[in-house]
């Protein structure tokens, strides 16, 4: 570490033409009591990224520094531990991607103020805009709801859904990274990784006060890639998996159930996007547990109806399949196979979306207990969902619903 320089920004970009420029702006903004530098990591963009971070760097060579690439990279590696942290200069490192970019000019101030303070934090993250690049919607994410410092407990919640902190509010002591553990490392994209890392090593503040924008639905993004590609969404799904088992151990079962939860979701969200020969293949490839997957296929053949299913058909006047993705879809051909009948489909208050689906009215939660007498609930979601989902049911005194879709028990 270049004792001078007290923090890195590391900057990963691919074709991000129309917005790594509101990047660079918002680190180069940045009024500080101390040095920092900007280390961007230009990976082969086939727009013209690479000629405006040029720009930048010729115009600021003692503030940013640029890793070049002749190939793509991510598709192959862990960028950032292989090629951006390896040149990290300062005693702590901060994170903004291309197509995000930072709103307070007074952020890495307020960040490095609070951890040179607080010694036995090991790094701190705050509230951030979410901007639909479809849509131009900008809510905020509200990861948590006040200032304050949140365990590693909440850290492991805080991404098993979507109430996750964004990558370019992240601000982490250095020295720790130098004694992580590889297998925090293995999946090619590791902000949530890292995060739990360094929940693991020490304590971990969050800003309710948003100083960043995090752009969603982005081309080219690693998140619309998880979406558009499935083959690279099941390679993402498999890595999750590994490192949830691995971060069980590294934990010592402290988080068992919480990280079950993520891991059973994974196993169903694999077996839902590949058919059961081609996923029992590959899960042999690559040494997935087989007693699981096979539970998962089993689960999901539309040929079975889960005999708590059937319960809940009887004891209730109205049924409802919650959920609305690809469990649902399975749930209600199973169903369909088995001659049960239900009213339509229910998400949660709120939520926008659709009003109908495969020729079925799609029903808030509070109408349906509002409207319909005697209502029985299938919850077709993934497990680190249905129960939070259940306690809420149960909070409304409805108790008539089942869980099918669980590898351990099905409720």
């Amino acid at each position: 570490m270049k004792k001078d320089i007290m923090v890195s920004v590391l900057c990963p970009t691919y074709n991000h033409e129309a917005f790594i420029g509101d990047a660079i702006e918002g680190v180069l903004s940045q009024k500080t009591e101390f040095k920092y530098e900007l280390i961007i990591h230009e990976d082969a963009s086939t727009d013209r990224t690479a000629e405006i971070v040029k720009e930048y760097a010729d115009r600021y060579p003692e503030l940013i520094r640029v890793i070049w690439q002749k190939e793509n990279q991510f598709s192959k590696y862990d960028i950032m531990g292989k090629y951006m942290l390896p040149l990290v200069r300062g005693r702590y490192f901060a994170l903004c991607e291309g197509d995000d970019y930072w709103t307070d000019d007074r952020k890495l101030q307020k960040q490095i103020d609070f951890l040179e303070s607080h010694q036995d934090y090991s790094m701190c993250m705050h509230n951030a805009v979410k901007l639909d690049m479809r849509t131009g919607e900008k809510v905020l994410l509200d990861t948590f709801p006040r200032d304050g410092t949140y365990s590693q407990e909440e850290q492991i919640k805080a991404g098993l859904g979507s109430d996750f902190p964004a990558t370019a509010s992240y601000v982490f002591r250095t020295d720790l990274y130098l004694e992580m553990p590889s297998f925090f490392s293995e999946p090619r994209i590791i902000d949530y990784f890292l995060r739990q890392y360094y929940a693991s090593r020490g304590k971990v503040y969050y800003f309710q006060k948003p100083m960043s924008v995090y752009r969603v639905m982005v081309p080219n993004s690693y998140k619309t890639k998880t979406v558009e590609n499935q083959a690279f969404c099941n390679e993402h799904t498999i890595n999750t998996i590994r490192f949830m088992e691995k971060l069980d151990v590294y934990t010592e079962g402290k988080y068992h159930e919480l990280l079950e939860g993520k891991t059973e979701s994974d196993y169903f969200g694999y077996c839902t996007s590949i058919d059961k020969e081609a996923g029992i293949k590959k899960a042999l490839e690559r040494d997935m547990n087989l007693e699981r997957i096979q539970k998962c296929y089993d689960c999901l053949d539309v040929l079975r109806l889960s005999s708590s299913v059937i319960e809940i058909s009887l004891a209730s006047e109205n049924l409802f399949i919650y959920g609305t993705s690809r469990l649902a879809m399975i749930c209600r051909q199973q169903m369909e196979n088995a001659g049960v009948e239900f009213k339509g489909f229910v998400v949660s208050d709120g939520q926008i979306g659709p009003k109908i689906l495969e020729g079925k009215k799609i029903y808030h939660l509070q109408e349906v207990i509002d409207r319909f007498r005697n209502p029985g609930f299938i919850l077709a979601v993934q497990p680190v969902n249905a129960d939070v989902i259940a306690e809420y049911l149960e909070e409304k005194h409805m108790v008539n619903y089942c869980m099918p879709y669980r590898l351990e028990k099905e409720r």
